[in-house]
């Protein structure tokens, strides 16, 4: 029985090149650059110039980047992971540190204040947090899932 040299380098069949003109592989386009501080400020992701809500509107984000020329909502109820997600996340975490506080600082007051301050609280927080979460659900998408063609805005 021959054991083989594991010592020995490997040998490598050299590949032949081809024209990338006639090769069937589609062409690989740049991948733009995300950026998170234009997320902070509800911008648009890549270019950071067009806002992502519409003019006057608190939680109604615009149709898409008119200088990318990219939409943001790739389907109807995109959206809706945002609102479930990260959102509730947000509110949780909210709601039980402001209920540990409570329940540090003010144990003694009622049951009802130290329960209902939070959720209060956290329920006004999530509400406020809503444009900043869509946001970052858009950011999130678009890092993972790159934009393509078929992503731009019907003109």
């Amino acid at each position: 029985m021959i054991t083989p040299n594991l010592n020995a380098p490997l040998k490598s069949t050299p590949v032949p090149e081809t024209d990338s003109s006639t090769s069937s592989r589609p062409k690989s386009r740049q991948r733009p650059r995300l950026k998170v501080l234009p997320i902070l400020l509800l911008r648009c992701p890549y270019c950071g110039r067009s806002r992502l809500q519409k003019p006057g509107c608190f939680i109604e984000f615009a149709e898409g980047c008119v200088p990318c020329n990219y939409k943001y909502t790739r389907e109807i109820g995109y959206f809706a992971g945002a609102a479930q997600m990260l959102n509730y996340g947000f509110a949780a975490v909210t709601a039980m540190a402001a209920g540990a506080f409570m329940v540090w600082k003010y144990s003694d007051a009622g049951d009802f204040v130290v329960a209902g301050i939070p959720a209060a609280f956290a329920g006004i927080l999530s509400f406020l947090f809503i444009p900043w979460g869509r946001a970052l659900w858009l950011w999130m998408d678009h890092a993972t899932h790159p934009l393509n063609d078929d992503d731009k805005m019907v003109q």
